[in-house]
């Protein structure tokens, strides 16, 4: 007996015995972080403390004293109520905070970085990237520290971070990334590295060379925009980016954008040169006007699980087969970068315009358990409106699982473009009446001058945190009636099965295994009930079995050609003993086709199973007695005229042919060769 047999044969004597709890995923509790405050909260990010999971540490950007700020967030009861501040002005060099950005170590310190920086209206001399640093979990923070000890000619944008927590050579060293703005050269992406905990950094590095090209009499300077370094498993660091390749042909200029990435193998030092992943949609813009993109978000497996080694990129793409539809994409590499997998759809609402999924963040957890959250439009038929969704992969980035709703309150453009609009009056005209004043504050919180224009309606991005099974998510929310950080805490749960393959009356190859569905929980302790029938309402069952993995191994040619219906229900089961289920899936339908013919060739070239048919004696006296047709028909060289194997056309193959073409007794499929071993 195999062991899904056995499986089997366990699993039906328990649900027959014991009564399975049938569960579903509610939407968890929305609790607010920054509370109701006044101007913008928004650019989230979310770390769970690795050595307390009850510490979750959030930081964000704010308007709420009417310029940007940095805000913070920490909860002592993992994610359950916060506490909400800014930070001091002792921890500021400029009046400006932005772009926030957050990681923690293996040893639970964690690590925030900003943009400090005057809005002077040039590049040149008035920006800092910033770090403060927590060795308590968030209670109390040192800094500021910055990447580079002086200012320079330019304007830094758009940092991000990480930190080494493999355990290996390089662990605790943190890495950031970052786009460098000029008024006199092009931009590029610029990577930096500390060995002393973000408190001193070494020299900065070029990663991502502007590209430069010519068109239409413009010169193109541009490397691209949001770079995001990443750690993997065996050290290696990476750095991905948006990047723009130009194509100049015949004095016309096609620009793409695309998902590029360098890495290194000692922690830093040296760079291995840029490459490409894919083409992508770039900048562009969905319903409320909202600006969306296609950055990277990039997790690496770095624990000892099944999946360990892998890396992990996602991004927002637009789909191919519907107008103005972007999807949340996924790829993966087995092989530390050398490779990509074809992307695969992480959102599973239908296919369809004007439906988008955007603003998308991903992480791993220690047991090898993806999690990705988004923005997304499907719960709106006019798709304005715009909520949280979450999906996860329990099998190495391999499928992705049944979507499920997160915010419990939809977001409202109108009211983001409100909240923006008020925020940039309130701005402008502190930093007029400020500038002008003859008394302005020194300090800290010097003059305020040029207004510099805010990324995005609702920024740029959201963020998710995991250990274990839990699971902390913050976004910016419109609820209160403009921008405020609210959050979100569940464990990981039993998803829905997700049908991969057939959907919806494919035809599938009956000698092949043909039915697929994502993992809906944890590799070890998953298990699902595979149901086919040969009507929708699933009235009588032609298969009704347990199946330990995610895919129908068994062929199905002994079903007779049609359509059939087949659904899947989800277990967690620990030790193979179910402990609660899904219901059943939505269900899927796929056809076979015919079967192919015994003997198709020249004796029943319609494949009908019937012989000497008009077609069929047409085609046999012309291979019996055209000197142009072949002794061995070309199209099946197993089955020949030449019943007696003497390599030529006689009176015993003639016989034969008049016997299969005109004899009742000699049916067409047995004229099949008689050569053939």
């Amino acid at each position: 007996m195999n062991r899904t047999a056995r499986v089997c044969a366990l699993v039906s004597a328990l649900v027959a015995s014991i009564a399975i709890p049938t569960l579903a995923i509610p939407i968890p509790p929305n609790v607010p972080v920054s509370g109701h405050q006044s101007g913008l909260q928004n650019e989230e990010q979310v770390w769970i403390c690795p050595i307390d999971t009850n510490v979750v540490v959030t930081n964000h950007r704010d308007f709420r004293l009417g310029y940007r700020q940095i805000g913070l967030g920490r909860s002592t009861d993992g994610g359950a109520t916060w506490v909400d501040s800014l930070i001091r002005t002792n921890y500021q060099i400029f009046t400006y905070q932005s772009d926030p950005i957050m990681t923690v170590n293996s040893a639970g310190s964690y690590f925030i970085s900003h943009l400090d920086y005057e809005s002077s209206g040039s590049y040149n001399g008035n920006s800092f990237i910033a770090f403060l640093v927590s060795t308590n979990k968030g209670a109390s923070w040192s800094g500021p520290y910055t990447v580079e000890s002086e200012l320079g000619p330019y304007f830094e944008d758009k940092q991000f971070l990480t930190c080494d927590r493999t355990g290996g050579p390089y662990n605790g060293n943190i890495y950031i990334s970052w786009t460098r703005f000029s008024d006199n050269e092009p931009t590029r992406i610029m990577f930096a590295r500390s060995t002393m905990n973000a408190m001193a950094f070494d020299d900065t590095i070029v990663v991502g060379h502007p590209f430069r090209a010519t068109c239409m009499g413009t010169d193109i300077w541009s490397p691209g925009q949001f770079s995001q370094p990443l750690v993997g498993k065996d050290g290696a660091v990476y750095v991905f980016w948006q990047g723009v390749h130009i194509d100049s042909l015949d004095g016309r200029c096609d620009a793409y954008y695309g998902i590029r990435f360098n890495k290194s193998t000692d922690a830093g030092t040296t760079w291995q040169g840029e490459r490409h992943v894919k083409t992508v949609a770039g900048w562009g813009y969905v319903d409320g006007n909202i600006d969306v993109y296609s950055q990277p978000t990039t997790d690496a497996d770095i624990f000892n699980g099944p999946h360990a080694g892998n890396l992990y990129l996602q991004y927002r793409d637009l789909n191919p087969n519907a107008p103005f539809d972007s999807d949340i994409m996924s790829q993966r590499s087995l092989d530390t970068g050398h490779t990509w997998s074809p992307p695969i759809r992480v959102n599973d609402d239908p296919v369809g315009p004007d439906v988008d999924q955007f603003h998308n963040w991903m992480v791993v957890n220690e047991q090898g358990v993806l999690v990705s959250i988004w923005y997304d439009q499907r719960t709106d038929p006019n798709h304005y409106l715009f909520d949280v969704f979450a999906a996860y992969s329990y099998d190495g980035g391999a499928t992705w699982t049944s979507n499920h709703r997160i915010s419990s309150v939809s977001i409202d453009p109108g009211r983001l473009a409100a909240a923006k609009a008020r925020a940039l009056a309130q701005e402008a005209a502190l930093s007029r009446n400020r500038s002008s004043s003859l008394n302005a504050p020194a300090g800290p919180l010097g003059p305020l001058t040029h207004l510099m224009p805010m990324a995005g309606k609702i920024a740029e991005y959201i963020a998710v945190s995991a250990v274990g099974d839990k699971v902390v998510a913050v976004w910016t929310d419109t609820r209160q009636g403009d921008q405020d950080v609210w959050s979100a805490r569940w464990y990981l749960p039993l998803t829905d099965p997700r049908l991969i393959y057939p959907l919806s009356n494919e035809v599938v190859d009956p000698n092949a295994p043909g039915l697929l569905w994502a993992a809906a929980w944890k590799e070890s302790e998953d298990l699902y009930r595979l149901q086919i029938s040969a009507d929708a309402a699933f009235s009588s069952t032609l298969r009704d079995l347990f199946v330990t993995g995610t895919q129908f191994n068994d062929p199905i040619a002994e079903f007779a050609p049609g359509t059939y219906y087949w659904r899947i229900k989800a277990y967690r089961a620990p030790g193979g003993v179910p402990a609660e289920s899904t219901a059943f899936s939505a269900p899927g339908s796929f056809q076979t086709p015919p079967p192919p013919c015994a003997c198709p060739c020249w004796a029943d070239p319609q494949c009908d199973g019937v012989r000497s048919t008009v077609q069929d004696v047409v085609k046999t006296i012309d291979v019996a007695f055209r000197a142009v047709a072949p002794v061995i028909d070309p199209l099946c060289p197993r089955q020949r005229t030449d019943v007696n194997c003497s390599g030529a056309t006689d009176v015993q193959d003639v016989v034969r042919v008049v016997d299969v073409a005109f004899r009742s007794a000699t049916p067409a499929s047995r004229f099949c060769d008689p050569c053939a071993p």
